[in-house]
């Protein structure tokens, strides 16, 4: 179905609730416009995009847009000749948007940055990973202050593989996320950690559904939010297994830090269990920075600004504690140490 045939959706639906549809398209809603496509390099090179980008296979606003003001798409293959892969992400016009297929066949990792100064960026993720794969996948979001962001992702995992997911979040100025992964594999794992901070009026929305089709499966959600000035940080989660899933282990946990009486942060875990032997459990917590831990970083020199930076930074740094990939892992937290010391 085309953009133009798709209901406008509206904020009961649980995906739109806190960010509408009309907030996040960068023109007029009965319009698809041409998006131009953002410089993507590979290891260092400048590639183009090598095929048409398909329709998508769900039918849902955001990602048939974005398919639709670019038709072009960038294949991706990790694979034992290319096991270890950096992209680079610029925007560099009023409008960016880039269509990224990954296809694990084998073990490896990928780190993507995402930067530029846009008005409008748009990025759509979908990837699969074959049997017995694990990759080790982190993105960073390091857009420039003023511009708004619509993100979709779709993981597909299959038999005995695992996927390591971490995202830093701390670009741009409104953002929407919509990432879904479906385990569809006895012994499939996903194990997802997210940061993100939201200074001065930056608003950040991340949606993420995680839905277990098969059992034996496994996956662990973790989301940390710091927020300062007034950013608004919102997280709503749905954790869904399916029938005949039995032994599956699932679990999310949203924690936010508070640094200011007007920042504001909402966490919406959910549940959809349809089987019985299963493990699923799911939390949300919020809380203000501990006026005894400035004190104690100031008694040491830190002015207060430096005492909050500091502790935003080991709160978020934790996210990326059980990232085990030591590429993956330091390419986040060398992106949060820049940003907590700029």
């Amino acid at each position: 179905m085309s953009y133009l045939n798709l209901p406008v959706p509206n904020k009961s639906e649980h995906l739109w609730r806190y960010t509408s549809w009309k907030r996040v398209h960068p023109t007029k809603i009965d319009v698809v416009p041409k998006i131009t496509p953002a410089t993507v390099m590979v290891n260092g090179q400048i590639t183009d995009s090598d095929t048409v980008n398909h329709n998508p296979l769900i039918e849902e606003i955001s990602r048939t847009f974005l398919a639709e003001s670019n038709d072009t798409c960038h294949n991706i293959t990790v694979d034992e000749q290319n096991s270890q892969l950096t992209i680079d992400v610029n925007g560099h016009d009023a409008m960016n948007s880039c269509n990224f297929h990954i296809l694990a066949k084998s073990s490896g990792n990928i780190t993507l940055h995402i930067s530029g100064d846009v008005e409008w960026f748009g990025i759509s993720i979908s990837g699969h990973l074959a049997k017995n794969v694990n990759l080790s996948f982190a993105i960073i979001n390091d857009l420039n202050e003023s511009a708004t962001m619509l993100r979709v992702e779709d993981w597909n995992i299959a038999r005995d593989s695992t996927l390591e997911y971490g995202e830093l979040s701390i670009g741009g100025n409104r953002l929407k996320s919509d990432i879904r992964t479906y385990l569809r594999g006895e012994n499939s794992s996903l194990t997802q950690n997210i940061a993100v901070y939201c200074s001065t009026t930056r608003v950040d929305d991340h949606h993420i559904e995680i839905h277990h089709l098969s059992g034996r499966s496994n996956s662990s959600l973790s989301v940390k939010s710091a927020c300062s000035d007034k950013g608004h940080a919102i997280g709503t989660g749905l954790l869904a297994i399916d029938e005949d899933c039995d032994q599956t282990d699932a679990g999310q946990v949203f924690k936010n830090l508070l640094l200011s009486d007007q920042a504001k942060a909402e966490s919406i875990p959910e549940l959809e269990v349809l089987s019985d032997d299963v493990s699923a459990a799911h939390g949300a917590a919020s809380s203000s920075v501990d006026e005894e831990q400035i004190h104690y970083l100031m008694t040491r020199g830190f002015t207060p600004e430096d005492a909050k930076a500091e502790i935003v930074e080991g709160f978020l740094i934790s996210s990326f504690a059980k990232i085990n990939n030591d590429t993956t892992r330091q390419f986040l937290l060398d992106a949060l140490s820049t940003q907590s010391h700029d």
